[in-house]
């Protein structure tokens, strides 16, 4: 009886131990990939840095999105258009610092990894996205 009972102790703490490190790796990683491609900031730091000279923002959401209402002075580029959003970028100055935003902060991450890739270095995007944003809007 004390061998089942070692047993099944033995392999509930091989199955806590392995979903513990799964997602230590899985934090990790998505902090890593964070960190390279740069940071997510909430809106009172992104509206601060707007502020800031050699700064850009772009939107990456669709165009019906951007249409229905942007943060003003947003250039739109729509990462979801992967060929033409890579031929926008490109013309941009990689010196320049850029704040990117889109819905809910899943695009605007890819598209900050995408221009990371590019030579862009200073990337940061709004967390929470459009959806959050407190501040004035624009409509198209």
């Amino acid at each position: 009886m004390i061998q089942v009972k070692q047993y099944f102790n033995a392999k509930h703490w091989t199955f806590i131990s392995i979903a513990f490190l799964i997602g230590i790796s899985t934090s990790l990683s998505a902090q890593t990939t964070d960190s390279i491609a740069g940071k997510t900031v909430n809106q009172i730091k992104f509206q601060r840095l707007l502020k800031k000279k050699n700064t850009v923002m772009l939107d990456v959401r669709t165009d019906a999105e951007y249409n229905a209402g942007h943060i003003p002075g947003a250039i739109h580029v729509d990462v979801l258009k992967l060929e033409n959003f890579k031929n926008q970028i490109t013309d941009l100055d990689k010196n320049k610092s850029y704040l990117l935003y889109c819905k809910s902060g899943k695009r605007s991450s890819k598209a900050k990894f995408i221009m990371k890739e590019m030579g862009f270095k200073k990337l940061k995007d709004l967390k929470g996205g459009y959806s959050q944003w407190k501040g004035k809007k624009e409509v198209k």
